[in-house]
């Protein structure tokens, strides 16, 4: 729980940029609406650091971080950690640390956003659909949106951002009309994000198998695929397959997402996970090595997805 801190809000001079979640993601870059100004700049674990830190030294008089510390009820470390991003805040103390700075409201909100959607943790699929699909996909756009550079794995289905309406609809239609209406918009804004950002780079890996999986029927897979083929094409993206004909030496059995070098999640049918512990960042960072070694892309890839996409055509006219 916060501290107590006496005396009236400090004034701070004004400075544009966002600013993003904690621990988790580093690194990236996001639009924001801060203090009523629209800006582009570093997000992630470096841009909250540096964005707390930038909001602590523009007060006036300037508040310590010894201070800071005592508005929270912490250790003066664990703020200069925070600040160089080496700790994880969460999102009560960044909204605690934000309101002693006298950040504004838009700013607050978007900084507790941040932090809410991207702190670590495991997820249980019952949860999910309680809490409702669409709040989960939302809060994946917000951590997409964080990082400069994400890097996804999908065996089973079209990966998220890359869905078309249709495909999209076929995958949330066991939901309620609202709830799928509102996780397929969350999907549509992940993809253009790709179109909005020429800075963020994506490298996306699907196997042939799951774009061989007749989701929603042949005329919305032949759609979905001359989707891909057009994403594909997009400056900062990179759509790796990996063929039937690819002899493979290793299982990747279920989806996962890196953003950036700070966070990976992780989904199975049970549950997603969202983790930052180096551990688990390095085997899914080498298996992405690996299955990126395994696919084949650029003109070689859309060969592939072309072929299939007339086979669906096929297909809808039989």
């Amino acid at each position: 729980m916060p501290g107590t801190c006496s005396g009236t809000q400090p004034n701070r001079s004004p400075s544009g940029g966002p600013a993003t979640s904690n621990c988790i993601v580093t690194g990236g870059r996001l639009r924001s609406q801060m203090a009523g100004t629209s800006t582009s700049a570093s997000a992630g674990l470096e841009g909250l650091a540096a964005r707390l830190r930038a909001l602590r030294e523009d007060t006036e008089p300037r508040i310590s971080q010894a201070a800071a510390a005592r508005h929270l009820g912490v250790s003066q470390g664990k703020i200069s950690r925070a600040e160089t991003g080496r700790f994880l805040l969460d999102p009560e103390q960044v909204d605690a640390l934000a309101r002693l700075y006298g950040a504004g409201e838009d700013e607050r909100g978007q900084l507790v956003s941040w932090a809410e959607a991207l702190k670590p943790g495991r997820v249980d699929s019952r949860l999910i659909f309680q809490r409702g699909t669409n709040h989960f996909q939302e809060r994946i756009r917000r951590m997409e949106e964080a990082a400069a550079r994400v890097r996804s794995y999908q065996p089973g289905m079209v990966i998220g951002s890359l869905q078309t309406e249709a495909y999209a609809r076929a995958v949330f239609g066991h939901h309620s009309p609202d709830e799928a209406a509102a996780s397929v918009a969350s999907r549509l804004a992940r993809y253009r994000m790709m179109l909005d950002d020429p800075n963020r780079s994506w490298t996306l890996i699907q196997t042939e198998g799951a774009l061989s999986w007749n989701l929603g029927g042949p005329a919305v897979m032949a759609g979905q695929l001359d989707h891909l083929v057009t994403a594909s094409q997009l400056p900062n993206v990179r759509l790796g397959l990996i063929t039937l004909a690819t002899p493979m030496a290793f299982a990747a059995p279920h989806g996962f997402h890196i953003y950036d070098q700070q966070a990976v999640q992780i989904g199975t049918k049970t549950a997603t996970a969202l983790t930052s512990d180096p551990r688990d960042l390095g085997v899914y960072d080498l298996l992405f090595q690996r299955l990126e070694g395994a696919a084949v892309f650029g003109d070689e890839a859309r060969t592939v997805i072309a072929r299939l996409a007339t086979r669906y055509r096929q297909l809808a006219k039989a």
